[in-house]
């Protein structure tokens, strides 16, 4: 079976998971307004306290939420690591946009039931049931997925960066269509990254493209190397071309990494265009508001907390409770950048400005780990985001010493500075702590959240965060 034709099945699936749910949240918005909000002896002053005034019309009300949801969205394919989030965000639009139509159906449509709380009521009973009901059939999807039935099996040439991105993408969403079979390269990669250690298959040389597509069946082949020799790229593209194999190439790493690419032609002759980044004083604007507006409360409603944290780390070690550091900002700014300190106070006395150790029990105390493990050590960076030196997404500030050097041997490495350092950002969602040590791969999540950023963007980064940190996923 192929993935449209699983795709087609599991969208139908949810339209008719989605009329089932519809129907029964208003039956329980109907109990919830006839039966457990009122006295039983005013029953008789409601007309619309019969039930089957709403089973007649319910065609009418679960046709409005169905063309409301695809007017949403909520039918499209997401993918990526924001799937979920961008799905729950649909069923909210459908649901509020569901419910304002029904609210106006009640004024021009006589036949529809007059009570205005069954509508309002079934707005959360509807949302909390779809949410649910999504979830398990998108894990139910996910395992057919998973289990080559459906994905095409996909091998990529080059084991370099670029090609163990698009392999670790394939393991972590497989609803993408592709199950990673294995990398062809001419060197066994030293270094893996994290989702791959456990994961990655050599399956042999670039010369031998043709016995390894053929001895693992392969549907798809990725090609992710800038220096392979003319001939050989003829040779993959004729045989793609004659077995029918699904062919994409990656851009090379100057036009992925400088911004975004367009392709134009000049009288026949095909040009490829890099548009430079940039972020409007508007949006600056828009970004900040969004952070105090937000922050406030936050800073409210952690800081008892906060108390508590800082009570712990001040009787756990000797040392302050907060621990202070330089870090770059905004237009190449410097700021006291805070958070609970997690380390004994002579943790980079003897190594000096580290980047990232595996050994964090060894500098961390106690109460430290577990702040690190839960990211509770990150609470205080909330007045950083008040006071305006970082923002509550955006990329991660570096130490000045890493920034410097990375400025030198990175290209673009200061597009970064175009918006405040975050608390959170694109990066940590797709790697978290691993990230810290490939600056190269942060910095290609960084440029690709200062491009496409929006507002819905920064919600649904802090959504997944809230989600990653309660999980522990990836953290040092």
């Amino acid at each position: 079976m192929s993935k449209s034709r699983i795709n087609f099945f599991f969208t139908i699936l949810k339209i008719t998971n989605d009329i089932f749910a519809i129907a029964l949240s208003f039956i329980i918005a109907y109990e919830m307004k006839f039966r457990l909000l009122i006295h039983i002896s005013d029953v008789k002053a409601y007309p619309d306290v019969y039930i089957d005034m709403y089973l007649k019309v319910m065609w009418l009300i679960v046709f409005i939420w169905i063309f409301s949801f695809i007017i949403s969205g909520l039918y499209k394919e997401y993918g990526g690591p924001l799937k979920w989030m961008n799905e729950i965000t649909s069923i909210g639009k459908g649901a509020i946009f569901a419910t304002i139509l029904t609210f106006t159906f009640t004024y021009a449509y006589q036949g529809l039931p007059q009570s205005r709380y069954v509508i309002a009521y079934s707005l959360p009973a509807a949302f909390i049931i779809l949410v649910i009901s999504h979830w398990f059939i998108n894990k139910i999807k996910k395992f057919v997925l998973s289990h080559n039935i459906g994905n095409k099996k996909a091998v990529i040439i080059g084991a370099n960066s670029m090609g163990q991105e698009i392999a670790e993408k394939m393991l972590l969403y497989p609803d993408l269509g592709f199950n990673y079979i294995g990398s062809i390269s001419n060197i066994t990669p030293d270094k893996l990254r994290f989702h791959l250690k456990k994961h990655f298959v050599h399956l042999g040389t670039i010369r031998e493209f043709k016995r390894v597509i053929e001895s693992t069946g392969a549907e798809a082949l990725f090609i992710a190397v800038d220096d392979i020799d003319q001939r050989m790229l003829n040779d993959i593209i004729l045989f793609c071309k004659d077995k029918e194999i699904f062919l994409r190439f990656t851009p090379t790493r100057y036009q992925f990494k400088t911004g975004s690419t367009d392709f134009d032609d000049m009288d026949g002759i095909p040009l490829i265009g890099v548009t430079y980044i940039s972020f409007s004083k508007w949006r600056s604007i828009v970004k900040r508001t969004f952070d105090i507006v937000l922050v406030i409360p936050l800073i409210i409603i952690t800081s008892p907390i906060m108390l508590i944290l800082a009570l712990l780390v001040k009787f756990s070690s000797k040392g302050p409770v907060l621990y202070k550091q330089i870090r770059v900002t905004l237009h190449g700014r410097e700021f006291w950048f805070i958070k609970f300190r997690s380390m004994f106070i002579d943790a980079e006395e003897k190594t000096g400005p580290t980047y990232f150790t595996s050994d964090q029990k060894d500098r961390t105390t106690k109460i430290g780990n577990f702040l690190r493990k839960s990211s509770l050590d990150e609470l205080p960076q909330f007045f950083n985001v008040l006071k305006g030196d970082m923002s509550l997404v955006g990329p991660r500030p570096e130490r000045p010493f890493f920034h410097d050097k990375f400025s030198k041997e990175i290209q673009n490495w200061d597009d970064r500075l175009l918006v405040r350092g975050g608390m959170t950002g694109w990066a940590q969602i797709n790697g978290r702590a691993e990230l810290t040590t490939e600056p190269l791969e942060k910095l290609a999540y960084d440029l690709y959240y200062i491009e496409n950023w929006s507002f819905m963007f920064d919600l649904k980064i802090i959504l997944r965060t809230i989600t990653d940190v309660i999980q522990h996923k990836n953290v040092y």
